[in-house]
């Protein structure tokens, strides 16, 4: 249900946001997008790990995160193609009526929400059948859902290996919505600067998708060889090293060399996270792991969009704003990293 659910939120936010006519009305819009895509990383992240081992899920998880890198490919050239023929308002009506067409196929195909056969009481079994199916549907409320996720977040946090990964990726998060997602859109169209075009910009983001899409499968071999947690410090060091580098390029070739290695480091945190979170918990405690990590992405990419944001409106310069996401993110990487060493060698003691 979160497969067909998730991607109605999308839609309607997605959709809506072609309508909003001020910022309440964006922000909104946003909010439910927001939601939809929560659920449906969970839900797509939590069928790959459930079909997959600690030996090979990196590896496993690679297709569905080339898949997404594809789509995003083509996704933002295709948008700034749209934009600039079409309008803005009637692109996101497409790529929202895009959206709720994929809920209705997903709806049709997956078996959990494909329509089921009537049943009458007169059938064989059939009263047996509505009794049963009366009590599945009688289940916890959002509400107490939500309270027994948070009491089981407690004990996942005292897990050490669980508490560096989640306040890693929410670090993470905050570099990166406060640089890929804010300010290297400005600094791509600054008329002082590049002055790229709609399309030009999509076709910068999705030279980044294409890299990703080869750079995954590759990546994923990569960190299933070298191992989870140094496979996240080699990830976040490429990437803080390229947001530190652009504000120093002067033209597209400059530019693209840059977001090229920015690319291949996002190609390894593609599945370097999540698969060790998966590695270190339980059958029984993976969701909540999974949903805890998310969380702390999510708060992140609120904060880092805000507050990355704040930096740039308060140093009128998009450069700053920049150097304050590499910042950071090399804090995080350096502190990650040292509580891994030790870590290891506490646990060589004992």
């Amino acid at each position: 249900p979160y497969l067909v659910n998730s991607l109605l939120l999308v839609s309607l936010g997605v959709g809506g946001i072609g309508l909003a006519t001020q910022f309440e009305h964006l922000f909104v819009c946003r909010l439910f997008t927001g939601l939809g895509v929560a659920a449906l990383s969970t839900a797509a992240t939590m069928t790959m790990a459930d079909i997959s081992t600690p030996l090979n899920r990196a590896s496993t998880m690679a297709p569905i995160m080339s898949a997404f890198a594809a789509g995003t490919a083509f996704g933002p050239a295709l948008g700034g193609l749209m934009a600039d023929r079409v309008g803005i308002s009637e692109t996101f009506f497409v790529v929202g009526g895009s959206y709720l067409g994929l809920t209705l196929v997903n709806n049709y195909l997956l078996v959990e929400t494909k329509a089921k056969p009537m049943k009458f009481p007169w059938h064989k079994d059939g009263a047996a059948t509505t009794a049963a199916s009366a009590e599945k549907e009688t289940g916890p409320t959002m509400l107490e859902a939500s309270k027994d996720a948070v009491r089981q977040w407690a004990p996942l946090m005292a897990d050490a290996r669980v508490r560096n990964t989640v306040a890693m990726n929410g670090l993470y998060w905050i570099a990166l919505a406060g640089s890929q997602m804010t300010i290297l859109p400005l600094m791509l169209t600054d008329p002082t600067g590049l002055a790229l075009t709609a399309t030009a910009v999509g076709k910068t983001y999705m030279g980044m998708s294409l890299v990703q899409v080869a750079g995954v499968p590759l990546m994923a071999k990569f960190v299933d060889s070298v191992g989870k947690p140094l496979a996240i410090v080699a990830g976040t060091g490429l990437i803080t090293s390229s947001m530190a580098a652009l504000p120093f390029c002067v033209d597209m070739y400059q530019m693209g060399g840059v977001l090229g290695v920015w690319a291949l480091g996002s190609s390894i945190l593609s599945t370097a996270p999540v698969s060790y979170i998966s590695d270190v918990t339980t059958d029984k405690d993976r969701a909540q792991a999974l949903a805890l990590m998310r969380t702390a992405g999510d708060v992140g990419f609120l904060m880092g969009a805000s507050g990355i944001g704040a930096v740039a409106d308060l140093t009128g310069d998009l450069g700053s704003a920049m150097h304050a996401s590499a910042g950071v993110l090399l804090t995080a990487t350096g502190w990650f990293a040292v509580r891994q060493v030790l870590s290891k060698k506490v646990k060589g003691e004992l």
